[in-house]
């Protein structure tokens, strides 16, 4: 199984229905009547256009749910019309606040595929038995995605590629990784 799916990554935030996944980031505005201008995580997900609610949360950690009244792909972005933005000074004032949706109402990943907001936190150990640490962010490279996992105070950088991964196990929190010649290596 290779458990590379790039999906919307982990956000810090919780609430009381489980965490909340971070789909993209309010960048810009769209237009004079209040769009906003979301770059999803994800380019390949439609995740964000599908939500009737999401959860804003500006960079001083305040949040705030607000209804999707609008929505529309533009380019790599999605323009949503919030409820309560209604000029272009309104949406402006939302740049920089994140996106976020919680877990659960997410779809499921499918068969083959893993969200990267499931692995974010995950043990990773390799098949000796050395433990690494944890997964701690997520990088889309293109090629394929790699967990950042730090511990001991190291960081080591491991693809998400069938050669690496021997088993991921979510239940349990844990990756077991066949480490590549190199990989572990300073």
């Amino acid at each position: 199984m290779v458990p590379a799916h790039r999906a919307p990554r982990a956000g810090a935030a919780s609430t009381a229905s489980g965490r909340l996944v971070e789909l993209g980031r309010i960048v810009n505005t769209h237009g004079i009547r209040g769009e906003v201008r979301v770059l999803p995580h994800n380019p390949d997900s439609s995740a964000v256009l599908e939500r009737e609610t999401v959860l804003l949360t500006r960079p001083d950690g305040s949040a705030e749910a607000r209804r999707v009244l609008a929505r529309r792909r533009h380019k790599q972005f999605a323009l949503l019309q919030l409820d309560g933005v209604t000029d272009r000074d309104a949406a402006a004032a939302l740049v920089g606040c994140t996106v976020s949706v919680p877990r659960a109402e997410l779809p499921p990943a499918g068969p083959e595929a893993v969200y990267h907001a499931d692995l974010i936190g995950c043990r990773v150990c390799t098949t000796a038995g050395a433990l690494l640490g944890t997964v701690d962010e997520m990088i889309v490279t293109g090629a394929n995605d790699v967990c950042v996992v730090r511990g001991a105070g190291r960081e080591y950088l491991v693809p998400l590629i069938a050669d690496v991964i021997a088993a991921l196990d979510l239940e349990a929190r844990t990756i077991t990784i066949h480490p590549l010649p190199g990989l572990l290596e300073a």
